[in-house]
């Protein structure tokens, strides 16, 4: 399978003036605003930061296999490595609320820039924020980003803007569109979210949503968890990867063709059935408890000194005690309920497992790989939703 990364050695010759902004270019800004960067980085090209960082000693420990790749390409890639850097922002918070916000603003060409919002990252809070996506109709984060993107939008009145961001970064930019004013919403040519979550009834049927829908676009693979969460009114695509399906989030491992992604067929059974599972453990625990328990787990991680996911993760052994100290540091009605909702997220994957969508019977189940053709998802993740009329040929193939 090729990827982002063999069309950067493939077309990272080409100027934009030759081969028009895509959305594989899109996607590689969304992963290098992932690169260990500050606002030292303002003013220089894509191209030089990398030759920064691949100078460090540290180099080798701190990137992963593809970013260690890309960072090696970029410089010999004038397409990308050429992009200027505009703006380089890093906030992380606690106060008033939970907030990991990152974001960078990049000059295309002389009259389009791209702002791009970065995801989650190892942090706890961030984690905690993600977590909030689940219960809350909206988050801090999200007014963080509509606020940085007028703030860009007047430091920059000529300029078109593309919007762009992975994971919870795509939220954020499609939010921020939605949240504009309508002259800022003009500028904006294109709002793309990789393997983002989507949005609650309130978001998506805000004004300001229905009348930038058309600007909005969300690619997901077609084993997609994180982007099988809430809702996607948007034009939605499925894209293939041969990548394991914990690993398909990442779009450097997505399938590409000259210069565009590889459409699949559909979601995957499995990507299905835990979008599902996802629904049905948000109708059966009640916002404020899920909101009580998931800030009380927080608190309690940061009691103990635990404030980067990697404290859990690179050493199974001190994670494990390190997050039994955590769950034992509860009170005994917080892990009780703790428990409930993890149980009630496994129930509901055992219970999904015996849906119609397994191997055997997928092709009865409707597939899409544009939601502007028909949907790529059938069932509702906010109840708020009403119910949607399935066109009679997918209501006659369903029964």
């Amino acid at each position: 399978m090729s990827g982002s990364l063999d069309y950067l050695r493939w077309r990272g010759d080409l100027p934009f003036a030759k081969n028009k902004f895509n959305s594989i270019d899109a996607s590689l800004l969304a992963s290098l605003i992932y690169l260990p960067a500050d606002k030292s980085a303002i003013g220089h090209t894509l191209g030089e930061v990398a030759e920064k960082l691949r100078d460090l000693p540290s180099f080798q420990h701190q990137m992963h296999s593809e970013t260690a790749a890309e960072i090696i390409l970029l410089a010999e890639s004038p397409r990308i490595g050429n992009i200027k850097i505009l703006d380089w922002t890093d906030r992380l918070e606690n106060d008033p609320y939970p907030l990991q916000f990152n974001a960078a603003t990049f000059s295309i060409t002389e009259n389009i820039i791209a702002v791009v919002f970065r995801g989650t990252d190892g942090t706890m809070i961030g984690w905690q924020e993600d977590m909030g996506m689940n219960y809350l109709p909206e988050i801090y984060g999200q007014d963080v980003a509509a606020e940085y993107l007028a703030e860009i939008g007047t430091k920059f009145p000529e300029q078109q803007i593309y919007l762009i961001g992975h994971s919870k970064g795509g939220n954020f930019a499609q939010y921020a569109l939605s949240a504009a004013p309508v002259e800022l919403q003009d500028r904006v040519l294109k709002a793309i979210s990789f393997d983002g979550p989507g949005f609650s009834h309130k978001i998506y049927t805000s004004t300001g949503f229905q009348r930038s829908m058309s600007k909005m676009k969300t690619y997901i693979p077609q084993g997609s968890i994180f982007g099988a969460m809430l809702d996607h009114p948007e034009q939605t695509i499925v894209v293939k990867s041969t990548a394991a399906m914990r690993n398909q989030h990442d779009p450097r491992r997505w399938s590409v063709g000259r210069d565009s992604f590889t459409l699949a067929d559909g979601l995957s059974s499995s990507s299905r059935i835990i979008r599902h599972a996802l629904i049905n453990f948000n109708h059966s625990i009640p916002k404020e408890e899920r909101n009580e328990a998931f800030s009380d787990l927080f608190e309690a991680f940061e009691n103990a000194d635990i404030a980067e996911l990697h404290q859990l993760t690179s050493n199974k052994i001190v994670g494990t005690y390190r997050l039994s100290r955590v769950f034992l540091s509860l009170e005994p009605q917080e892990r009780k309920l703790l428990a409930q909702i993890l149980g009630k997220i496994w129930d509901s994957y055992k219970n999904n497992m015996t849906m119609p969508l397994m191997a055997n019977n997928y092709d009865l189940y409707p597939k899409s790989n544009d939601s502007n053709k028909a949907p790529v998802f059938y069932e509702f993740y906010d109840s708020e939703r009403p119910n949607l009329k399935l066109p009679p040929d997918v209501e006659k193939q369903l029964r």
